[in-house]
């Protein structure tokens, strides 16, 4: 929910931002601030790099490279593809929840944890629209040029998940040892080797709201906001002893719900 408050603050801003730089353009003495563009993408073709970091870090966290290349249909609306892979983490808050479970009996009936999924390898097509375009005279030398937009799209990603309570196989029961660590009492030692995992291909969507910046015709940096969306999945009332001596057991959540990976992008474009 947090998220989409979020894109929604944005998305105000944008449509405001865009009412003002209307009611401006009447007022202003130099209208052609805002009608004489730097550069007028409509018909060109550009490409942009970026990297992004997870704002939101719960029990994963990612660091996303990305490469786009976009058609501009007109100076407003483009068709751009992404294409990129996120290098992806569990948190400190879910190996401590992860300690927590072991060794303990008074959870042998359990649910698996919900977020726990990893976006590896991803491709999305989407439609951004431009409608702010101002100048910033932060030096009189160098004006820069700005647009604000909105995206949307969806494609499809790999995934990976790695369990936080489950073993394929303990090695001390007693000591509530899930892995072959080689000091007992330090986690950090272990190479992990015996979580259950598993890996799955899903659909995703992606909407995104930004600013880029032009101080020169065909180069540009821009930042923005990009939630990338896509379906939970996870099992509930598992027995924990069938489970690790190899034994089916507990369901598919029935209602999973959506996991939302909220990331700050800043990124590199160029205009041929």
């Amino acid at each position: 929910m947090l998220t989409v408050r979020l894109l929604r603050v944005l998305s105000s801003m944008i449509l405001a931002l865009t009412a003002l730089s209307a009611a401006g353009q009447e007022q202003l003495l130099e209208p052609a601030v805002v009608r004489n563009r730097l550069y007028r993408p409509a018909g060109n073709l550009e490409f942009s790099p970026s990297v992004g970091v997870s704002m939101l870090t719960y029990l994963t966290a990612h660091y996303t490279l990305d490469i786009g290349v976009a058609y501009n249909l007109f100076d407003t609306f483009a068709v751009e593809g992404r294409a990129g892979y996120s290098f992806s983490r569990q948190t400190g808050l879910a190996r401590s929840i992860s300690e927590s479970f072991l060794g303990r009996d008074d959870k042998k009936i359990t649910d698996e944890l919900e977020d726990l999924w990893r976006m590896n390898a991803h491709g999305v097509v989407g439609l951004r629209w431009a409608p702010v375009y101002g100048k910033l005279s932060l030096m009189a030398e160098v004006p820069a040029h700005f647009q604000a937009y909105l995206w949307g799209g969806g494609g499809v990603g790999s995934f990976k998940r790695q369990s936080l309570i489950q073993c394929g196989q303990v090695v001390d029961r007693g000591l509530g040892i899930c892995d072959d660590r080689s000091d007992p009492f330090d986690r950090s030692t272990a190479n992990e080797n015996f979580w259950v995992k598993e890996t799955r291909v899903a659909p995703v969507v992606s909407a995104a709201v930004g600013f880029r910046f032009f101080a020169f015709e065909r180069h540009g940096v821009k930042f923005e906001l990009r939630d990338w969306v896509f379906r939970d999945a996870y099992r509930v009332e598992l027995s924990r002893d069938d489970w690790e001596a190899g034994r089916e057991t507990g369901s598919p959540a029935s209602h999973p719900g959506l996991t939302h990976l909220v990331q700050f992008d800043i990124g590199y474009t160029f205009l041929f």
